[in-house]
């Protein structure tokens, strides 16, 4: 009996439990959906913020040694305790015009160790993180998009529990919110919503996302957010993103932080910007450091003074001349490992100029044509610190150990009008090009697949040239460039047949990519002089302004583009007659919210008033049959690199949808792993071949991808098989310091 009252009791507390946890979720939810509501309303504000931001970069701990190197001289370490290894402080002025654009000028910076691309915001308006929108993005850390706990479809995604309220010193009431992904598979936040009571909009937030969070290199971040009230709805006042990460035997944590102080914007402060530019980034001067210091809104960190502390007193020390030198010297000292797969390069910072040698390895080279050799080049830039301009001269020589041939070229590169875009490009020389320009397939990995597996996917010409272009921004969004190249075209053919290995039933084919068991010419040797001409227009094109200098940003509307190329017959020589147009539509990046973002090319051309016309000025796609093949999205996986080439008329496509995890992420154990899962398609039609397209699949992190393709023409299935591609990301490249 005594049992069976104690059963009883245990059961109504549980039930007691069940039913406060079950008030306190309803309740949570109540709140939420007020939230939600209050999200309908339009914000038609004009303001203007003073904006401080900092970012940071500590190195916590660190192995000894690091592929085979001591991890200490590889970052320039001054102690083994933790450091600084990169810190960017910045004032800006931001200013809010209604509810959708944000514009930002950026007063003053400075910057301790070398730029790093990832893991920081570059500007104060992307720390704003406005949870009233349906997505967050964290673009300094991820391209995912995490689903705020106030979206539209909050309640789908999160589970709202009601913790307390209390009342601020002024009297106002706030509901504490506790959140939590309704999936432990979906990437979302974890931890708490104040909420103010009578405006039910957030006043304040602490967040975080764990390693589900689906971000390469980061074990854990936090998002800390004041608002204060400004007619009637909050902004935010203090953003702080925390983050930690533990990979190959090294520590590291960050922090991004920003401030906002709010004022009423005058009309005439409209002037500042020019139509589609956000953002305005003014040159140093010697009065940045002490703008920084007096209105900087944060303290700095021991570590952070200590670090600047260094570099203040090295330039001081040493003067401004010497301290470039010593960067210079410093930075020559990094690039000299490995010597042999990074490029060499001097450069006098005082002077302006550097001088950049190549990589060795990668201008070895060995083909049927020339057997093995190099392709050599030296790069002389010359800098103009005041408009951001710069010339660059780079000759190259080429030479055949085999069939003893020497060929050499001239380029010379003129940027003269850094906003406008504006350059001038002259070369000259002899050489050997691949038949296809547009060919996937590059010198070494052509020079592996000869020597290792005996196949010479790359069939060469040898040219002689002489060629100038030029291009020119015409308004915002629309660029012009065009050009006129006089050339000796040459067929060569296959020389040498030497492989490491012997492969049963395989032998190395003709030059010729149209009769493989015939080593005879292609084409006739011949002259052609060449004029083209190209427009390309990028709707609602939006930039930056840096240091007087426009960069365009990822667009996010279509790009058009317009080709016309023409074969003059009857100057110079030139043997050749035709005429050719192409259009072409494309769009980077089509954002899809939590379904990640697609990219697409759709591109028509024809050849008219065609007489003479020969392979080299035929239109040529970006083909591929090796296993290592370039993801660039106008490249096929496994379409011959010569056989679809075309004189007539064509029509292509591609589209690629990478999803952002959103499977992969999904299954425990191998969302660890952070992959990222895409598909995509491609077709290519032209009057003799017919019709071609493919199908694939892939998975990719940082810079390696996987993909499964199949391919298929008028008779149906064709082909299939894997393709990698590999770029070498070392995450602690770029974290040497100063």
């Amino acid at each position: 009996m005594r049992v069976l009252c104690m059963l009883f009791l245990l059961f109504s507390s549980l039930q007691s439990l069940a039913e406060w946890g079950t008030s306190e979720s309803e309740l949570g939810d109540s709140i939420i959906r007020q939230a939600i509501a209050k999200n309908n309303y339009h914000r038609n504000l004009d303001l203007k913020a003073s904006a401080y931001l900092k970012n940071s970069l500590i190195l916590d701990r660190a192995p000894k040694r690091f592929l085979g190197k001591n991890v200490r001289e590889l970052l320039k370490l001054r102690s083994s305790n933790k450091q600084v290894l990169y810190l960017h402080e910045a004032i800006s002025d931001i200013y809010f015009y209604g509810s959708s654009t944000i514009k930002e000028e950026i007063k003053s910076y400075k910057n301790y160790g070398p730029y790093k691309k990832a893991w920081q915001f570059n500007r104060a308006a992307d720390l704003l993180l406005d949870f009233n929108k349906d997505y967050i993005e964290l673009e300094g850390f991820s391209a995912k998009k995490y689903v705020s706990p106030i979206a539209k479809n909050a309640l789908k995604y999160y589970k709202f529990i009601y913790e307390r309220s209390f009342d601020d010193e002024n009297g106002n009431n706030f509901y504490v919110i506790r959140i939590f992904p309704r999936s432990f598979i979906e990437p979302g936040f974890y931890g708490y919503l104040y909420i103010n009571s009578s405006t039910m909009q957030i006043s304040s937030l602490s967040l975080n996302l764990g390693d589900n969070g689906g971000i390469s290199l980061i074990n854990s971040l936090t998002i800390s957010q004041n608002l204060i009230k400004i007619d009637s709805f909050y902004y935010p006042s203090k953003t702080t993103i925390h983050y930690y990460g533990k990979n190959f035997g090294f520590a590291y944590s960050g922090t991004c932080m920003a401030t906002y102080s709010y004022f009423s914007k005058n009309a005439a402060e409209d002037d500042i910007f020019k139509k589609h530019e956000v953002l305005i980034i003014e040159k140093p001067n010697r009065k940045s450091d002490k703008i920084l210091e007096s209105k900087r809104t944060l303290y700095l960190t021991s570590l952070e003074a200590e670090a600047y502390h260094y570099q203040d007193s090295l330039k001081e020390k040493q003067g401004e001349k010497k301290y470039l030198d010593s960067l210079d010297k410093l930075n020559i000292s990094q690039r000299l490992y490995p010597l042999l797969f990074n490029s060499f390069k001097i450069q006098n910072s005082y002077r302006e100029y550097t001088l950049s040698f190549d990589p060795i390895a990668p201008a070895l080279f060995y083909n049927t044509v020339e057997g093995p050799g190099i392709a050599y080049g030296v790069r002389f830039t010359k800098y103009k610190d005041v408009d951001g301009s710069y010339y660059s001269i780079r000759p190259e020589i080429r030479y055949g150990f085999k069939n003893k041939e020497f060929n050499s070229d001239l380029a010379f590169n003129w940027l003269y009008s850094p906003f406008k875009r504006g350059i001038i490009n002259i070369s000259l020389g002899s050489t050997y090009r691949d038949l296809n320009p547009n060919g996937s397939l590059s010198s070494v990995n052509n020079s592996l697949n000869t020597l290792l597996f005996e196949q010479n996917f790359m069939k060469l010409f040898r040219k002689q040239y002489v060629s100038f272009s030029s291009g020119r921004e015409l308004s915002n969004g629309l660029y012009f460039s065009g050009g006129l190249e006089l050339s000796r075209n040459i067929s060569v053919s296959n020389m040498f047949d030497y492989s490491l290995r012997n492969i049963r039933n395989r032998n190395f084919t003709s030059n010729n990519p149209f009769d493989k068991d015939d080593n005879g010419k292609l084409f006739p040797d011949h002259t052609t002089f060449r004029l083209s001409g190209t427009l390309v227009y990028t709707f609602n094109h939006s930039y930056i302004t840096n240091e007087g200098i426009k960069m365009y940003e990822l667009p996010r509307a279509p790009r058009l583009i317009l080709s016309y190329k023409k074969g003059i017959p009857n100057f110079l020589g030139s043997e050749t007659k035709w005429d050719y147009i192409e259009f072409e539509a494309q769009q980077e990046k089509l954002n899809l919210g939590l379904w990640g973002y697609s990219s697409f090319s759709i591109s028509t051309g024809k050849f008219f008033n065609q007489k003479v016309n020969y392979f080299p000025d035929w239109k040529h796609f970006g083909g591929n049959m090796a296993l290592i093949f370039n993801p660039g999205l106008k490249n096929f996986h496994l379409l011959d690199y010569y056989a679809y080439s075309t004189e007539r008329e064509f029509i292509e496509g591609h589209w690629e949808h990478d999803y952002n995890a959103k499977f992969l992420g999904s299954i425990p154990l191998i969302r660890k792993l952070k992959l990222q899962e895409l598909t995509g398609a491609a077709f290519l039609t032209q009057p003799y071949k017919g019709i071609y397209y493919e199908l694939y699949l892939g998975i990719k992190r940082m810079g390696a991808r996987l993909d499964y393709a199949f391919s298929f023409d008028n008779d149906g299935f064709l082909n299939h098989g894997f393709k990698f591609s590999f770029k070498l990301q070392n995450p602690f490249k770029k974290l040497d310091h100063y």
